[in-house]
């Protein structure tokens, strides 16, 4: 009976000690990759990347998709397209916050707010004066797949659609029945916001707005206050606001800021950011100016959809791409479509890796595999380093597939985890599915 019981002892303990060791092995092409931006381009690190003349075209492109909204006198989007989620979700099993099934009530019931009839009941200009999420339908509620399975569940929720960050533009086209939720368009997304989280915009605060002069955000969480001391809203990263045509006040920059009136309707403030914060764009497009913007992203926790005001793939690299006047759509798909393309499908892993180094720009190079984009930064001993935010890596025991998660903006090569024991073998080697390379800036191949 000892004996038996040593055993089984003995048996829990080795198979305690494999649970724990697959989740505390170092994954190799992170764990060994020094995270910081600058390490990898083997260039001056004030090496102009652009010619001056192809940044300003590619800074008029920007703005001009930035106040695109503005100049609408009609929804972009049919109503099959501004109510595309009914179609997608609307057959499927989804769970709520409690992890149990959503009722067909709760479908109908988004559908009954939706109004998709009257569809477009709104003709007007609006701005974000707070950071806010773009949803799929007009609830705060969220919507997950199986909790069961792997990439899925927490914090996946399908209803985010994107995070807008305050003083973009917006074009306003339809209301909720419960007139709490509006349906805007802004340049690179659609879907619902709290109509608080908005104000409505006329000529006088457009005028005003659009100053010619614009400053970007250069690191996360700066609380920007008016010149009360009041606080508004939380500048991070690919935050545009326009620089106001008066004297610059010493290491700051006087900045304004849109905000919602008790009518709803948005006015101009003044908020003076110190300069430590704040640069006026377009930024010299430098390696020392992308390690230090890509330096004070690293670490920031994955966010689906910008969720938390957090950041994903496409988001990363969207808002990356702000202060140096790039323009850059919000999802992955069409990211690849900017630039230089080169299509890498055919090409083995040393070809593609070879490649890579040889025809890639740090900082302006995109790196696609399907659902995930990256920046090639440079290379370490001939691999390809990349800066990404990642939710994991693709694992495999048993048949049942999991993720060893990172959850977070890293800077890795395209092998990473390769020396992990329950490394799934499709898919969970990255440069297995890497398809193409796209070199920024250029008119979109669409």
């Amino acid at each position: 009976m000892k004996r038996t019981a040593l055993i089984l002892t003995l048996c829990l303990a080795m198979l305690t000690a494999c649970a724990v060791s697959k989740q505390d092995v170092p994954i190799a092409g992170l764990a060994d990759v020094t995270q910081d931006a600058g390490m990898y381009h083997g260039l001056n690190a004030d090496t102009t990347l652009l010619p001056e003349d192809i940044q300003q075209e590619a800074y008029a492109r920007l703005l001009k998709e930035h106040f695109s909204p503005w100049e609408r006198t009609a929804p972009k989007h049919t109503a099959d397209e501004a109510f595309w989620g009914f179609d997608s979700f609307g057959p499927k099993q989804l769970y709520g916050e409690n992890t149990l099934l959503r009722s067909r009530g709760w479908m109908d019931r988004m559908r009954e707010y939706s109004r998709i009839p009257q569809y477009p009941s709104l003709n007007r200009r609006a701005i974000a004066v707070n950071n806010t999420s773009m949803r799929v339908f007009p609830t705060h509620e969220p919507a997950f797949m199986d909790f069961k399975k792997a990439g899925e569940g927490y914090p996946f929720d399908y209803i985010q659609n994107s995070l807008v960050l305050a003083g973009t533009p917006l074009y306003a086209a339809h209301l909720s029945a419960d007139r709490a939720w509006v349906l805007v368009e802004s340049r690179f997304a659609f879907g619902w916001v709290p109509i608080t989280d908005i104000g409505w915009v006329d000529d006088g605060f457009a005028s005003i707005f659009m100053t010619g002069a614009y400053a970007a955000i250069m690191r996360d969480d700066v609380p920007i206050m008016d010149t009360d001391g009041n606080y508004r809203f939380t500048g991070h990263v690919g935050t545009l606001l326009p620089i106001m045509q008066t004297d610059i006040v010493t290491g700051a920059l006087p900045l304004i800021i849109p905000v919602r009136n008790k009518n709803g309707s948005a006015i101009p403030m003044v908020s003076f950011v110190p300069t430590t914060f704040a640069e006026k764009t377009p930024i010299a497009p430098t390696p020392a100016n992308f390690t230090r913007l890509i330096n004070a992203m690293l670490g920031r926790p994955y966010g689906w959809g910008g969720l938390y005001e957090d950041r994903d793939c496409s988001a990363s690299l969207m808002d990356l791409m702000v202060p140096f006047g790039i323009y850059l759509p919000r999802n992955s798909s069409q990211q690849i479509k900017e630039g230089t393309f080169a299509d890498m499908e055919t090409m083995s892993h040393t070809e593609k890796k070879q490649f890579m180094v040889k025809t890639g720009t740090p900082f302006l190079t995109l790196v696609r595999k399907p659902g995930h984009i990256m920046l090639y930064i440079g290379q370490k001993d001939g691999e390809p380093v990349i800066f990404h935010s990642v939710w994991g890596i693709k694992t495999e025991q048993n048949g049942k597939y999991g993720r060893r998660v990172i959850g977070g903006a890293v800077i890795s090569t395209l092998e990473a985890g390769h020396n992990l024991p329950d490394l799934a073998d499709k898919g969970g080697n990255w440069l297995d599915t890497v398809r193409a390379i796209s070199t920024l800036p250029g008119t979109s191949t669409q």
